[in-house]
Formats: C-alpha cells, sequence, structure tokens
C-alpha cells in the first residue's frame, strides 16, 4: 500500500533544504502546557511520521542532554542568515556562547523583561544566532540536545531564547511519547 504524503511532511538524510526523502506527518502532540504562562512556554512539539525512520550514515538520533553543557552551543538550521534575508539551501551551523538568565531576562523587548520561565535558556547574539526559519532547530552540547530554538527579536539584536529539554516536566513529556 502507497502512503500519501500531502503538505506536511519532514525532510531526512540530506543538509539541502530542498532536497532528500519525504516523509509525511501523522500526527503532531503539542506539549499541555504549552502558552500557559508564557507565550512560549513549553514550545514543543513531537511528530508522528508515516514511516519509521531507518538510521544510517545520514540519519540518526541523538541523545537528550540530563542538563550538562559546555559555555558555547551549537545551533543548526536554514533560515536566514542576515535579517530580512532568504532561506539557506545548505544547512548552516552556528556556535554560539551561553547568556546568562539574569542578563537575559533584563532584554527589553516582548516576551522577554522578566517573563522567561526556567524551562528557558538564551544563547546567541550580535556575533552569531538562530534567525527567522530556525525555530525548532536543535541546540546541541557534548553532542547531546540541549534545547530548541524557541524565539528571538531580529537576528543577533539580543540572545535567542530556547526550550530547555533538560528540564524535567519536559524530559518527562518526551520519554512518555518515545520511550527515551
Amino acid at each position: 500500500m502507497a502512503i500519501r504524503i500531502d503538505s506536511t511532511y519532514i525532510r531526512i538524510g540530506t543538509q539541502h533544504r530542498l532536497r532528500g526523502l519525504k516523509i509525511g506527518i501523522k500526527d503532531h502532540i503539542i506539549h499541555p502546557l504549552y502558552q500557559k504562562e508564557h507565550s512560549f512556554d513549553y514550545d514543543v512539539m513531537l511528530l508522528e511520521l508515516f514511516k519509521y525512520l531507518r538510521f544510517g550514515e545520514t540519519v540518526n538520533n541523538i541523545a537528550i542532554s540530563s542538563g550538562e553543557y559546555e559555555e558555547d552551543i551549537t545551533i543548526a538550521g536554514w533560515g536566514y542568515a542576515v535579517e530580512k534575508g532568504d532561506y539557506q539551501d545548505i544547512l548552516q551551523e552556528v556556535k554560539v556562547p551561553l547568556v546568562a538568565f539574569e542578563k537575559c531576562q533584563k532584554v527589553d523587548q516582548p516576551w522577554y523583561n522578566n517573563t522567561l520561565t526556567s524551562r528557558m535558556f538564551c544563547a546567541g547574539g550580535k556575533n552569531g544566532d538562530a534567525c527567522q526559519g530556525d525555530s525548532g532547530a536543535g541546540a546541541v552540547s557534548k553532542g547531546q540536545l540541549i534545547g530548541i530554538s524557541s524565539f528571538g527579536f531580529g537576528c543577533g539584536r539580543v540572545p535567542g531564547v530556547y526550550v530547555n529539554v533538560s528540564r524535567p516536566y519536559i524530559r518527562e513529556w518526551l520519554r512518555k511519547y518515545t520511550g527515551v
């Protein structure tokens, strides 16, 4: 039986935005506490695919961090390289420093201003950051997933904000659905 792939799919096994095998998305599961305390709190969603992924040289899993990380993290995505730019055709990667939570809370922009929650952390800034189109991208340290790009203001104007996947309510929710 052929599996129908409609407009909702992911691409796998490639660094090229418009190449690679398409796998249809069967369902998506949004964290039940999303937007309860903050517009971007618990900004995490799982995708159920129509097919199982076959791990190999170009497709693999990543461990979720238990909270250990280095001072710099690596983020990757096909989003804009500069503000008001264009999507990238080749996957881009940048190493950015973590920013003190207290400093990030003081950013004078909507959704910052002492409203960030303990399930968030900040990284990046003028020398590198996630940008438009990178939301949902992984933040990696020590070869493990520590966060997911959530929001920011501009591209590098202020630190970007990430979902901290090692926090208990997020990690337990992920484990409940994935077994990981």
